[in-house]
């Protein structure tokens, strides 16, 4: 977790997530998922070799497609360095950058490309193969080197779960519980997962959003019902608001003690110890910072956050502090 009051507003920055994964657990489809899912938001793909489904593209002009959804796809040779500088400096920026990571390429020096000027990095995912998975988790042969590719994402995709069982999906996802502890495990079939838990939920308005006031003792509820136990699709998002100031301590603390199954999180702070700049708020997995943003000169101080997280919780995994005594409330949410 970083937490810096550096004078940097990603307000005005491109968010970009780096997608990384060995060759056929799902990285490609993942790709085309979101860009397929992605609705209003504009998204901007930088990929060495994907396969783009025919009836999604409204234009080809040699290595860029132009989806019908505003979206584009750049199929880079090169590093991708150029087409992320152009990006920035263009006049239909994207909403969101998706940059795939060869397999063999190091995703934490490509997270490097977050911190380009006019980018902020958002994340590091990584899509793995379920039976892969159990392998090494009933084996243990060439866990180590699997342990160090995966420990860099901020959030794991344990894909393909449709062809394991359910007691050995629960094995192979503690199995990345244990070797990544500082990820989040998200398991998944054919890589469709709700763009908002990954992406962050878009800041246009929603109206399955569940839309309340911040206090700091907040509780996030489960669905009712039966959620099935590896649907990574049912997702809820909320929108917590509040035009009071909020005491930095009491936020801090509120973040630390967010359920496992929040998987992201954005927006503004209003801190009642430095009420003239907004503060940005960015959480992705288990990673959060809070940091200075401009002032608000015009803008009416507020807290506004958006978070995105799964329904109910995965068999055989315990309840966030945050959420010991909390009621249900009625699954309010939407497939994102």
């Amino acid at each position: 977790m970083r937490d810096s009051r550096a004078p940097v507003d990603q307000h005005f920055r491109i968010p970009l997530t780096v997608v990384g994964g060995l060759p056929g657990a799902g990285r490609s489809s993942l790709i085309r998922h979101l860009l397929a899912r992605s609705g209003e938001r504009l998204t901007a793909v930088v990929a060495g070799d994907v396969a783009i489904d025919p009836s999604l593209i409204a234009q080809r002009d040699g290595s860029l497609l132009h989806l019908r959804n505003g979206s584009v796809c750049f199929i880079a040779d090169d590093d991708g360095a150029d087409i992320l500088a152009a990006l920035a400096e263009g006049n239909d920026r994207p909403d969101h950058v998706l940059f795939e990571g060869a397999a063999a390429r190091d995703l934490r020096r490509l997270s490097g490309y977050g911190y380009m000027p006019g980018y902020h990095l958002d994340g590091i995912v990584i899509v793995v193969d379920g039976p892969t998975v159990y392998r090494y988790a009933k084996e243990g042969t060439g866990a180590s080197n699997f342990a160090e590719q995966v420990g860099v994402a901020d959030v794991i995709l344990l894909n393909k779960v449709d062809v394991l069982d359910a007691e050995e999906a629960d094995a192979a996802h503690r199995f990345l519980d244990a070797i990544a502890p500082a990820s989040r495990v998200l398991s998944c079939n054919h890589a469709r997962v709700a763009p908002a838990l990954v992406l962050g939920a878009s800041s246009r308005p929603d109206a399955r959003a569940i839309v309340t006031e911040w206090t700091n003792d907040f509780a996030f509820g489960r669905a009712r019902g039966r959620t099935p136990a590896f649907d990574a699709e049912q997702c809820r998002t909320w929108r917590l608001v509040r035009e009071e100031p909020i005491d930095g301590r009491d936020f801090r603390t509120w973040v630390r003690r967010l359920p496992t199954t929040i998987l992201s999180g954005r927006g503004q702070v209003f801190l009642s110890e430095a009420r003239q700049h907004r503060h940005v708020f960015h959480l992705m997995g288990s990673r959060w910072y809070l940091e200075r943003g401009s002032l608000w000169r015009d803008d009416v101080p507020s807290t506004q956050l958006r978070l995105a997280g799964t329904v109910g919780r995965r068999r055989g995994v315990s309840r966030s502090p945050a959420l010991q005594g909390s009621a249900d409330p009625p699954f309010a949410g939407g497939v994102l």
